[in-house]
């Protein structure tokens, strides 16, 4: 998990520097004044450090116990991470949110070729499909929906969580699985009508492959995890349903 967020971060600081998302020419200069390392009222005090970016001084001239020592303890228990990543959900939500679904997509390839299929000759090509859905089509389109349903039914009490999943599982669920094997056989090469093909054949699969996992996660979901990290979660399960996700998208 540490990994994971921590490879997001990093993808997310190189795209943020390169002005990736239409931030333009100033797009260097904007991602540094917005470092989530550096303090501030918006930022927080991440990391210990004072708004100058140098460790705060006590009255007595002296490092603060948590810039002293206690910040090793913050990132060795994974609490520097996290608060990093959730700065970074707030200056670039749509972007963050896709390098998550990236990093989730490709691990769930990785496990799905090495220790479900135990394949040979490693598919290098296949992954790097799986992880462009991800960053092109889960990350952004996931943003979008659970932002919308969020708003339109707004409360965690159960009856707002059971409409939650019931929406998400009968209306979501299929339009993700067309976007998922639609994505999959045009990258690869498919024609139309073999893509067509694809779906009729293996939609139902997929939906009710998700009815087995699904609407217990997002009970926990609905009910608990905030609108900005909710990709998170899902991502986080979903490296393990990405396993079957990748052996039925990739089904002859």
């Amino acid at each position: 998990m540490k990994f994971a967020i921590a490879l997001v971060l990093a993808l997310a600081s190189s795209a943020s520097a390169f002005s990736f998302g239409g931030r333009g020419r100033g797009g260097i200069r904007r991602s540094i004044r917005k470092n989530p390392f550096k303090g501030g009222s918006k930022g927080g005090n991440f990391g210990n450090f004072g708004g100058n970016g140098q460790p705060p001084i006590n009255n007595n001239g002296g490092l603060n116990a948590d810039a002293a020592g206690d910040g090793d303890k913050k990132d060795d228990d994974g609490s520097g991470l996290w608060a990093a990543y959730n700065a970074k959900l707030e200056s670039d939500p749509l972007l963050t949110k896709a390098l998550t679904s990236l990093v989730g997509f490709t691990l769930g390839d990785i496990l799905a070729q090495k220790f479900v299929e135990k394949k040979d000759e490693y598919d290098f090509i296949r992954t790097l499909r799986l992880a462009s859905f991800g960053f092109l089509i889960h990350g952004p389109t996931g943003h979008w929906f659970y932002g919308k349903l969020d708003g339109a039914i707004p409360g965690k009490g159960a009856l707002q969580v059971a409409s939650k999943v019931g929406i998400d599982q009968v209306l979501w669920n299929p339009i993700f699985g067309v976007m998922f094997f639609g994505f999959m056989g045009f990258s690869s090469g498919e024609n139309f009508g073999g893509v067509v093909s694809k779906i009729k054949r293996d939609l139902m699969t997929q939906v009710t492959g998700s009815w087995t996992v699904w609407p217990a996660a997002h009970a926990i979901n609905f009910r608990f995890v905030p609108t900005s990290q909710r990709l998170l979660y899902i991502n986080t399960i979903q490296i393990f349903y990405n396993v079957f996700l990748s052996i039925i998208g990739n089904k002859e």
